[in-house]
């Protein structure tokens, strides 16, 4: 067990250092104590949380950090749809007596387009960090549709998880991607919100389909959280990260399952990464499973000699 804590600052619910006020004071007698005249600020807990083994944060912004990412491309695919001219709804026009605008009305919200902005150049700055080598190079063409949108930051989001718990193991990164991902940002006082994190953009514009989370992501006293649940359960992941050793190791080794094992893309896209080529996760973690349990053992249809 790590006996490092939390950089981000968090704490552990209704524990206490033993210079609090609060300290040994039972959770039930906890409202009675508030209401006492003279009574000292209220502590929900101030004894800081764990961080998990190998990082420096613990196991709930690890999880929430992690999660936010991977569901970035999703978030990013449905600003741009929402962005989309051909089905955008006026926002800011001004109307006179007469019924006719006073002025040419916007077609997409400011806001929309700077929080898919400032999302999608979090990513992409992340991605050259950890990788400048990785092919995310320029940036998202201004007019791209949203699958394209998708694709581009679900490249960004797989490099900068593919080294997120080395990030995580750096104090001044894992703040700085903490303030990208889960710091939330409030409006000024002219109503305008100085940058969007990626829980910002969540929160106004949620993702496919809200629901309730399978995982849940709160300790067994702490009240349920609720949050966004992307539309494809079943993930997809690109050529490039399936040759990777999690999946079949090399890009040899794909090219033999697609040719001798019937693995099958389910789609091809071309964007700002050029063409990209697409396969289900759970089908290419079930091959890889299946071809583990061959080692060692005749292949069928092949007789000894």
């Amino acid at each position: 067990m790590s006996e490092r804590s939390c950089v981000l600052g968090c704490t552990v619910p209704d524990v206490h250092y033993a210079t609090c006020d609060w300290y040994g004071v039972e959770k039930r007698l906890v409202p009675a104590k508030a209401e006492l005249p003279n009574a000292p600020e209220a502590c929900n807990g101030c004894a800081p949380a764990a961080a998990r083994d190998g990082v420096l944060i613990c196991d709930r912004c690890y999880r929430r950090m992690r999660g936010h990412l991977e569901n970035a491309a999703d978030l990013v695919g449905r600003m741009r749809s929402l962005a989309d001219p051909r089905r955008a709804t006026v926002y800011d026009s001004v109307r006179v007596s007469s019924g006719m605008l006073a002025e040419s009305p916007a077609p997409t919200p400011a806001d929309l387009i700077d929080a898919s902005e400032d999302v999608m150049r979090s990513l992409r700055a992340w991605a050259v960090f950890v990788d400048p080598r990785s092919g995310i190079v320029g940036g998202m063409p201004a007019g791209a549709g949203s699958l394209a949108a998708y694709d581009y930051a679900r490249s960004c989001a797989n490099v900068i998880l593919g080294d997120f718990d080395q990030i995580a193991n750096d104090a001044d990164n894992v703040k700085q991607l903490a303030e990208a991902v889960l710091v939330r940002h409030p409006v000024d006082d002219e109503g305008v919100r100085p940058f969007w994190s990626i829980i910002d953009a969540v929160g106004r514009y949620r993702l496919e389909r809200p629901d309730a989370a399978h995982v849940v992501d709160a300790d067994a006293d702490e009240a349920l959280e609720v949050s966004a649940v992307a539309e494809w359960r079943d993930r997809l992941i690109t050529k490039d990260e399936a040759a990777r050793a999690k999946y079949a190791g090399s890009e040899r080794t794909l090219r033999r399952w697609r040719e001798r094992e019937g693995l099958v893309p389910r789609a091809i896209t071309q964007g700002p990464m050029g063409r990209v080529t697409w396969f289900r996760e759970s089908e290419v973690l079930a091959l890889r499973e299946t071809m583990r349990a061959r080692v060692g053992r005749p292949t069928a249809g092949r007789s000894r000699n």
